[in-house]
C-alpha cells in the first residue's frame, strides 16, 4: 500500500538509492536521517532551520500538512489526510532507509 501513497509523490521525488533529486530531494535512506541532509539538494530556508532527524512521529507530522507543520516550506503538496496512508508511506520510506 505504501507503494501506492508514494505514486503521490514521484512527481518531485525519487526513492532508489543513488537516485537523482527531482524538484524534491531523493527519499531514499531518508527515515532516520537528519532534516534537510541531503548536500547535493537546495533547501528551504524553512527545511534548513528546522533540524532533527526524520522518525516516523515527525514525518507523519510533516506529511499530512506539509505547509502548516512547516511554514516557509517549499513543499506545495496538501498533503496525506489520511492516517492509514502516512503509516503505509512512513514503512514504505523506512523500507528503503536500509
Amino acid at each position: 500500500m505504501g507503494e501506492q501513497v508514494f505514486k503521490r509523490c514521484v512527481a518531485c521525488h525519487t526513492i532508489d538509492k543513488g537516485g537523482r533529486n527531482g524538484i524534491g530531494p531523493n527519499l531514499h535512506g531518508v527515515v532516520g536521517a537528519a532534516v534537510a541532509a541531503k548536500p547535493d539538494f537546495s533547501y528551504s530556508g524553512a527545511m534548513k532551520a528546522k533540524g532533527g532527524v526524520w522518525d516516523a512521529a515527525t514525518l507523519d507530522t510533516y506529511l499530512e500538512a506539509p505547509m502548516k507543520a512547516l511554514p516557509g516550506t517549499r513543499m506545495a503538496f496538501a498533503g496525506v489526510i489520511d492516517a492509514a496512508d502516512r503509516k503505509a508511506l512512513i514503512l514504505y520510506l523506512e523500507a528503503h532507509s536500509k
